[in-house]
């Protein structure tokens, strides 16, 4: 009708938290603004504020959205196998999100739906035999070892190597760097999740090794 007004449709903060990933994963950490998200939501930046409280609120938003991705481990495996098949959540989430990953690590907790995975984690490595002193600083471990990880691939690290990656390394003297100029031919084949599974593999080795001493030094103590 003529002199209506139509009024905007409230903005949620979860369609601000969508919105403010896809432009980040669209244009990058450099390109990423409250200007530019408000303009994308037709909304004053004040408005995301209003929600959010600061660009660190909404940040942390985000990386929370990532976290409720993660499908939880079933709770009758091994402690081992609990732990291997969240990495392997944080590795999928990684790749679907490869810009917005990396918020993963720049907050203790991302919020509600990190808690969960919080508490899968501190359990599988209670039932590996940490007792809690230990228990804190190894899923502190694991959590920085798995996420730098999983964003270490999703930014490409973990790719093979190009014939122009390499091209330094077959001009290295020989009889400094034979390992390296003898992996090349494996550098031009790497397979970036065999590699993270290797590693997360290791990992769970070196936790179940000290798992074990920490036990060890339990039944010393008089």
């Amino acid at each position: 009708m003529p002199g209506t007004t139509i009024e905007p449709r409230p903005l949620s903060p979860e369609l601000i938290v969508v919105t403010a990933i896809e432009l980040l994963e669209q244009h990058g950490e450099a390109g990423f603004s409250l200007r530019k998200l408000g303009q994308r939501l037709g909304c004053d930046p004040m408005t995301v504020l209003y929600h959010f409280k600061s660009k660190d609120g909404l940040l942390r938003a985000m990386a929370d959205h990532l976290s409720a991705q993660l499908s939880a481990s079933d709770p009758s495996q091994s402690w081992r196998d609990r732990l291997r098949a969240l990495a392997l959540e944080y590795r999928r989430v990684a790749l679907a999100f490869p810009s917005s990953f990396a918020l993963m690590a720049r907050f203790w907790t991302t919020g509600p739906a990190d808690y969960q995975h919080i508490e899968l984690v501190y359990r599988a490595l209670q039932d590996a035999g940490f007792d809690d002193q230990r228990l804190a600083e190894a899923g502190l471990g694991w959590y920085a070892a798995v996420i730098g990880l999983a964003a270490a691939e999703a930014r490409g690290f973990l790719h093979s190597a190009s014939h122009a990656d390499t091209l330094e390394i077959t001009k290295l003297p020989p009889a400094s760097f034979a390992t390296v100029q003898r992996l090349v031919p494996a550098f031009h084949t790497l397979d970036s999740e065999r590699s993270y599974r290797l590693m997360i593999d290791a990992v769970l080795d070196g936790l179940d090794g000290a798992a074990r001493r920490t036990a060890q030094r339990r039944e010393a103590t008089p």
